[in-house]
């Protein structure tokens, strides 16, 4: 997992575990939240920040793959004759960062989803 730290391009992909340590946060806060019956308002604003952090990750991952492409394509132009496998490599290595950043989405979208769904049975059950 850590490999993909270094692969991915580290400028990109440490922000994005950062992200993911930031979520993990938010998501412990909102879940405390609700075992200890806060307000509902608190919750909605934790879970859409929860929603934004995971947007957030998957569109850093589309600007690192965006400018990792352009450099590998600087490369191959200066290079001049490059192999298909050197070009299937770097384009792998170009997917990592927005991956990561897509399975965050994935993940901080379900748990919203969750959670927003939790709050609009309890607003009709009060």
């Amino acid at each position: 997992m850590f490999r993909h730290l270094f692969e991915g391009g580290i400028s990109f992909m440490l922000p994005i575990y950062v992200l993911y340590a930031v979520n993990l946060v938010l998501v412990v806060i909102l879940i405390a939240d609700y075992v200890l019956k806060r307000q509902r308002k608190n919750a909605k604003k934790l879970s859409e920040a929860i929603l934004f952090v995971g947007s957030f990750a998957f569109l850093l991952g589309i600007l690192g793959q965006a400018v990792g492409i352009i450099e590998a394509l600087d490369a191959i132009e200066a290079a001049g004759d490059v192999s298909l496998g050197l070009m299937a490599g770097g384009f792998k290595v170009s997917m990592i960062a927005p991956m990561y950043g897509f399975m965050l989405f994935i993940v901080s979208f379900v748990i919203w989803f969750i959670f927003r769904s939790m709050n609009r049975f309890a607003a009709k059950v009060v």
